[in-house]
Parts: structure tokens; sequence; C-alpha cells
């Protein structure tokens, strides 16, 4: 249930869809002589919004929040056990449609993993996630990925890939499950968690909670420490608002179905992780 909802509210906080939604609607009202006062209101309203969100740039503002909790650590100078990349890099319609491997937003994130599998060629690295549609698809990111790197001859020995989990709850428990199994020896001890630091938070909360040690590596920054009035590109301003929105409301979901126990996660003291 808890997927399905999440899932569900994730489309209606997808505010590039939900404008354009909006403005279909709008546009439909115009049509009728008694809503046309309504339409015309409307439109006037979500035309001004939209100029507002742009010109004070909340997308970025919230962003950046999320994006400066933790700081990236410098791995040389940190004993850790392992690394666990979490999946939300390659375009599903890609490969469905044609067969092909794209990687398109989140990418570092496939960069970083490779880059730490190969400096640290003794520890365990993990890539988790399938496919978090809300039907079956026959898609498993982790299973596409490893095919190509496979294919690349870019996979590594120390290279593994948990393929089932849907949503960051479930790359938290599933992966576990796959180090309790194959390296129950190192479960307990610190691991590196990679994933893009506008979901770090969240991310770091779930591990947490489900019992993780884990050493926060924020990749994939979109915002800078400078932010400023915004220049007047609507779309980018709405899907920046989208993505903050996103990862805000699955904090919040997240902490009220006990999946973390920290509504807005940061860093712990050196020693204190769980």
């Amino acid at each position: 249930m808890f997927y399905f909802l999440s899932k569900t509210v994730s489309i209606l906080i997808n505010t590039a869809f939900m404008h354009g939604l909006l403005l279909a609607i709008l546009f439909g009202l115009l049509i009728f002589g008694r809503t046309r006062r309504i339409a015309i209101g409307g439109l006037v309203f979500v035309t001004g919004a939209s100029l507002l969100i742009t010109v004070i740039p909340v997308g970025t503002i919230l962003s950046h929040t999320l994006e400066s909790r933790f700081e990236k650590p410098d791995l040389a100078n940190i004993e850790f056990a392992g690394a666990v990349t979490l999946a939300g890099s390659l375009d599903p319609s890609s490969y469905l449609e044609r067969g092909e491997m794209h990687v398109g937003a989140s990418a570092d994130r496939i960069f970083t993993m490779m880059r730490v599998a190969n400096l640290y060629p003794n520890k365990p690295v993990l890539f988790t996630g399938g496919d978090g549609n809300l039907t079956d698809r026959g898609f498993s990111e982790a299973v596409v990925l490893e095919d190509w790197l496979d294919d690349s001859g870019l996979k590594t020995p120390n290279m593994f890939f948990e393929t089932k989990s849907r949503n960051t709850h479930e790359n938290a428990t599933k992966s576990l499950e796959l180090v309790y199994r194959d390296w129950p020896e190192l479960a307990k001890k610190p691991w590196v968690l990679i994933t893009s630091a506008q979901h770090m938070p969240r991310a770091v909360g779930a591990f947490r909670q489900a019992g993780w040690n884990v050493i926060p590596y924020p990749v994939d920054r979109f915002t800078s420490d400078d932010i400023h009035l915004a220049s007047l590109n609507v779309s980018g301003a709405i899907k920046s608002l989208g993505r903050a929105l996103r990862e805000w409301v699955g904090l919040t979901a997240y902490y009220w179905t006990g999946r973390t126990d920290e509504w807005f996660p940061g860093p712990k003291e050196s020693g204190t992780e769980n």
C-alpha cells in the first residue's frame, strides 16, 4: 500500500505534469461561456505563480538545503567495508523502446561507483535498484547496468548488483539482506553510501533505520552556494521545484511511516552511527 500511495503522490507533486494538466483544463474551460471567467482567472493565477517561482528561485532554495546537508568525505582517510550506490541514473524508456542504455540525470552515481570499485578492488561495491514503476515492465536498472558494464569490459570483480528494489526503503533493506548473506562479517561496519546530494538525507535516514552504518558520499549537486534571482526560465524553475518537492514530501512520508527515525537526517559525530 505504501509503495502504491508513494507513486501516486509522486505523480500529483510532479509540478511539470500538473502545470501542463492545469493549463489544459483551464483552456478547455474557456470554450464554455459559464466557466470562461473562472478559466481566465485561473490562467492569470497560474501565469503569475509560474513567474513568481521563476524570479524567486524557490526550487533552488529548497534543493540547496537538501544538497548542503552532508559534505563529501575523503575516502582515502576513512576506514570502510564497502560501498553501495543507489539506482536512478538510467532512462527506462530508452531501454524498453530501443534496447539502449541511456544515462540521464544522476550520472555521477554510476561514475562514482566505477571509480570507487577501481580504487578499492578488495572492497565490495553494490549497485541497488530495479524498477520504480507501479507496474512490472520487465526492466531492472541494476540488470541493465550490469550487462552494459560486462559487455563494455568495465565490470570489475568487486561489483555486485541488487536487482529487485523499487524505492529507497527497499534499496536499504534488500541490499542489507545481500550483505548479511554474502559478507556477514561486514554488515555492522561502515559502508559508503553513494547517491545524489539532493536525495542523500532521505537515503541516509532509510539506511540508518534499516540497520546500516553509513558514510554519506553525496554526488550530483545541482545547486551552488551562490543563489541569485533566477532568469526567466519558467520550465526550468518548475522542474527544479518539482525535484525539491519530491524529496521534501518523501522525507515527510518516510518519517510518518517509520522508514526513518528523523524527519531531516543529518551528519552524526564520528563513531556514533548505528
